[in-house]
């Protein structure tokens, strides 16, 4: 606990000036909360534990610094390295996974309380829009890094039951068809043009699918299910026929 406390107050006490202090920075607040995150979760950590994790968990100064997106608007790479690193604490063994090139089935993952924390913080740190609203916002800026870092979010989103739910309840109104809904832009193959965005969304799908097998019938309409699952069997690379018909409209 002494380590924590020490940890968290440096990195109050630190003002990064320039981009490599910065992202020094977020990768020093990722770190301390994804420790505290697995102490949390875990159910032999000590009263005393558990007080000093809450502690840093609920610090929203720190978790502004760290989550905050609006502090770096024209800074496509910073942005990406808050969302990457929000990814590893949310969900470490999808990193672990991709480092070592095997399924790692021992890696412990945050709670889902401290995981929907997190979303919120995400939220709260950036003026309180919707998480969802700023993911897929991210999803569309015009530099393939933070599209990236905006994917690896939404994949370690999508292996938790309960936070698909938040993300299929988004919806901004517009009704437009290019992505108003989290669906609609998941169902959207026009949305990412490079190959290595392209096999990012698929690796959003495939988690999606693969993680919420029993969840998805109830969730989703069985045209958007099919479709997802189409195009888990055809890869990246599969874009939805367009009827002959239409196409001759």
């Amino acid at each position: 606990q002494l380590l924590l406390s020490s940890f968290r107050r440096a990195l109050h006490n630190f003002d990064p000036r320039g981009e490599l202090e910065r992202l020094s920075y977020i990768y020093a607040v990722s770190s301390l909360v994804a420790s505290c995150a697995m102490v949390a979760s875990s159910s032999s950590a000590s009263t005393a534990a558990v007080a000093a994790v809450n502690a840093v968990l609920s610090d929203m100064t720190l978790l502004h610094e760290w989550l905050s997106l609006h502090s770096r608007v024209s800074q496509p790479k910073l942005k990406s390295t808050v969302l990457c690193s929000l990814s590893q604490v949310m969900e470490p063994a999808m990193w672990k996974d991709e480092g070592m090139g095997t399924k790692n089935s021992t890696t412990r993952r945050p709670s889902d309380n401290i995981a929907i924390q997190l979303y919120q913080a995400f939220s709260q740190a950036n003026n309180n829009r919707d998480s969802a609203e700023l993911i897929l916002a991210s999803t569309k800026s015009p530099f393939v890094e933070e599209r990236l870092g905006a994917y690896d979010i939404l994949r370690a989103l999508v292996s938790r039951g309960v936070c698909v739910r938040l993300l299929l309840l988004y919806d901004d109104g517009s009704g437009n068809g290019s992505g108003s809904s989290f669906l609609d832009w998941l169902l959207n193959h026009d949305l990412e043009s490079t190959n290595e965005g392209k096999e990012a969304k698929y690796q959003v799908v495939d988690s999606m699918l693969s993680q919420n097998s029993d969840l998805l019938g109830g969730l989703l309409p069985a045209r958007a299910l099919r479709q997802l699952e189409e195009w888990r069997r055809k890869g990246p690379n599969f874009v939805t026929a367009i009827p002959w018909e239409m196409a001759t409209e």
